[in-house]
């Protein structure tokens, strides 16, 4: 499966970006969405990206097509799934040996109260920005929702989709 990432020059960017802030967990959220967008975002893939200090960490990727609405929805939440095991690590020297520590970082580091990101592509995604919004902002665990402009932001090439 062939990865695409956001081209970095101004006006290249041809979707809405959503911010979620909401602190219940990821298939929560794909539920809830799922319900208030009457959409079917389904586990797409695990994506895989080299952060803090070089190890690997992956985060979910969930999309939904909309043929009728000629959109497409992109779902990712901002928190890592899980790090892969190390194996370099000496295990001698390690005060966790032979316990799981799990580790996580954030996909977009300056957005560090933002839980999720919905990404919303189509031939007519700004028509429909504002509207899924405010279905969104009906979901009562939604403690926020938020527009984000992706030029502003520095680690905008993490952003896939």
């Amino acid at each position: 499966m062939a990865k695409h990432v956001l081209h970095s020059g101004a006006d290249d960017f041809d979707f809405s970006l959503l911010g979620i802030t909401c602190s219940e967990n990821q298939y929560f959220m794909v539920s809830a969405l799922n319900d208030v967008l009457q959409i079917n975002l389904a586990l797409n893939s695990y994506e895989e990206f080299m952060l803090k200090g070089g190890k690997l960490f992956k985060f979910s990727l969930y999309s939904f097509s909309d043929e009728a609405l000629h959109l497409e929805y992109f779902m990712i939440p901002n928190t890592s799934n899980f790090e892969e095991p190390n194996a370099n690590t000496n295990a001698n020297n390690d005060l966790f040996a032979g316990l799981d520590v799990n580790e996580s970082v954030r996909l977009i580091k300056e957005l560090p109260k933002t839980d999720y990101f919905l990404i919303v592509k189509g031939e007519e995604y700004y028509t429909y920005t504002h509207k899924i919004i405010e279905r969104i902002k009906t979901i009562p665990d939604i403690i926020q929702v938020q527009s984000i402009e992706p030029n502003d932001l520095a680690s905008k090439n993490y952003l896939i989709f």
